[in-house]
């Protein structure tokens, strides 16, 4: 709900501090009354935090999730069924926490609460406080911010693009870090984009790169300040998909996921070096 790990931390602790606060006996429903407090606690955090974004250098990214954290999110509750975890493990990936940022804070509690997580629409309009119809209409909205064209037409299966995506991020880092401009262009869509998120501290693209060429010379020159300082480099699983995760002296530095389209070409790029958004790594 918040792309951060910090502001959901504090969203659970104070939903925690107000739960052991709360009359038991005046509660019907343990399960209704954390679900309504802790989305509201998280769609007031959120109205916050995109105030404070305004002011934000460069473009905002979510925080990469290590894969033993996904993988806990994955199985909290009750035992999901297989479609169950996959939509979820979906909803984890770092493209789609981006695309959450394109919502209101109310369409992304809807959306979550009731594709992700399948509350109905009754217990989805209570916890967000509208009325049933307002939660549906919210809901419709949301979806059809998130779809992108192509989701309509790839005929690629979750399966599928995750052995396409490592395999395109083991080429992309084979030809960046051999310096090959050419190679990499060869990769990525023509309308591929590239954002990365380096906060106020961290020098980086300030908007997002546009096109395979302009791509793969930004690409090319960023590595080669990590392979003049002997980086490492690895494949690792972040947001329950593959990321590339470079470390200098120890430290994450780095982390670069992709999203291929129906063709197995790259066609986004997300670069997290904002330092603060590392730590947890």
């Amino acid at each position: 709900m918040t792309g951060s790990v910090a502001d959901a931390e504090d969203v659970c602790q104070d939903a925690w501090i107000r739960w052991n606060a709360a009359d038991r006996d005046a509660v019907n429903s343990p399960e209704g009354f954390l679900v309504t407090l802790t989305t509201r606690l998280a769609i007031d955090r959120l109205r916050s935090a995109r105030r404070r974004r305004e002011s934000y250098v460069g473009p905002w990214l979510p925080e990469p999730l290590p894969d033993g954290s996904a993988r806990a999110v994955a199985r909290a509750g009750d035992e999901p069924t297989p479609e169950a975890s996959a939509e979820l493990a979906d909803s984890l990936t770092f493209g789609f926490l981006t695309m959450l940022d394109e919502l209101s804070p109310a369409e992304r509690a809807v959306l979550l609460l009731h594709d992700v997580f399948g509350h109905d629409f009754a217990t989805t309009a209570a916890a967000v406080g509208v009325t049933a119809e307002a939660a549906r209409q919210a809901a419709s909205r949301a979806r059809r911010k998130v779809r992108r064209p192509e989701d309509s037409v790839s005929t690629l299966s979750a399966a599928e693009r995750d052995a396409a995506t490592r395999e395109r991020l083991d080429g992309l880092v084979a030809a960046l870090f051999v310096g090959d401009p050419a190679a990499v262009a060869d990769l990525l869509a023509p309308g591929v984009v590239q954002l990365d998120d380096g906060g106020a501290e961290v020098r980086a693209a300030r908007r997002p790169v546009v096109g395979p060429d302009r791509v793969a010379r930004f690409l090319v020159n960023l590595t080669k300040r990590y392979v003049d300082a002997a980086a490492e480099v690895e494949l690792v699983d972040v947001n329950g998909g593959p990321a590339v995760l470079i470390r200098l002296e120890g430290r994450p530095t780095a982390v670069m996921t992709i999203a291929v389209d129906g063709e197995r070409r790259v066609e986004r790029i997300w670069v997290q070096v904002n330092p603060d958004k590392l730590r947890h790594l």
